[in-house]
């Protein structure tokens, strides 16, 4: 396949906040990796404290940086950075991640050639190599209580068992994460981009299932490879956005299932909560090296229950 040279096929939207050492190993990995598709990258900056605009800058001027005035969330400024977008097929990819060669020509070879797909998604390495878990089931009610119980260490239910998957055939799924997931030009616009009611947690699921109602298809790409740090934005403020995640799961529930969904969901987190502080101090006995992040545990699952009642 022959390509415009001065024309972007893929449009690669990175959204930041506050991670300007893993932005500039991001954005120079894009820069070096190997890739024969033409792709533009495009850097949204949630209003970042630290020296992250400055450095891109500098040491990137020939890619499009967009400056917002506040932290709008994730949902919002890649919705932000789409519309400046001139490719045909959108990348969006967190910060805190390293892409390999052929990263995004695999995700493009895959996408472009089965118009079933709306949406595929890289397969997630953590840095020491290993397999990192990718893409997820719809939730349903009983997904989630089999999943906010570990229930799925006896038979995989709330979660696929992923890494028991060939690593190099593409695989239908659910959910991909928005770690590194791309979406057709005309998927994206038909679905109107992500739902800005998520602030943080939960656009891509949103996503991906108003994706699945309307006849597209996701597919997990695993010869897609890209290295995720994980959570270096959101290990800054991490009770807040433990109880976001959980806000956003709440969101979710009652967009597509109605408020009575919503209320079931709030008790089913009630009880798996209440259940976590009962036995984790039996986890302190066992494994006293965890005693310290036992105890973070169970003050996050303390102050979930707390805030049940405003979500």
């Amino acid at each position: 396949m022959s390509f415009d040279s001065n024309k972007p096929v893929v449009s690669v939207v990175i959204v930041s906040y506050n991670v300007e050492k893993y932005l500039i190993r991001c954005v120079e990995s894009l820069l070096h990796h190997k890739c024969n598709v033409p792709f533009e990258i495009i850097v949204v900056d949630n209003n970042s404290h630290d020296n992250s605009v400055l450095s891109l800058q500098q040491k990137f001027p020939e890619i499009h940086i967009i400056q917002s005035e506040a932290n709008f969330g994730f949902a919002a400024a890649n919705n932000r950075g789409i519309a400046c977008a001139k490719g045909e097929y959108f990348l969006l990819l967190n910060p805190d991640t390293i892409v390999e060669d052929n990263a995004i020509e695999e995700l493009f070879a895959f996408i472009s050639t089965h118009l079933s797909a709306g949406a595929v998604g890289s397969c997630l390495k953590n840095p020491d190599g290993s397999f990192q878990v990718s893409c997820f089931p719809f939730p349903t009610l009983t997904r989630e209580l089999w999943r906010l119980l570990h229930l799925d260490k006896l038979i995989s239910f709330g979660l696929y068992p992923q890494i028991t998957w060939d690593r190099n055939s593409p695989r239908k799924c659910d959910v991909i994460q928005g770690t590194s997931i791309m979406v057709r030009k005309s998927v994206w616009e038909a679905l109107g981009g992500l739902d800005e009611a998520f602030f943080m947690y939960s656009e891509e699921v949103d996503f991906c299932y108003r994706m699945s109602k309307a006849g597209f298809e996701c597919y997990w790409v695993p010869t897609s490879r890209v290295i995720h740090f994980g959570g270096q934005s959101t290990s800054q403020y991490a009770k807040e956005m433990f109880l976001q995640l959980y806000h956003a799961k709440i969101q979710f529930f009652k967009k597509h299932h109605g408020e009575f969904a919503g209320e079931i969901y709030k008790f089913i987190l009630l009880i798996a909560s209440l259940v976590r502080i009962f036995f984790s101090p039996i986890n302190d006995w066992t494994n006293p090296q965890e005693k310290a992040q036992q105890k973070k545990i169970r003050e996050n699952y303390r102050s979930l229950i707390s805030s049940l009642s405003q979500f």
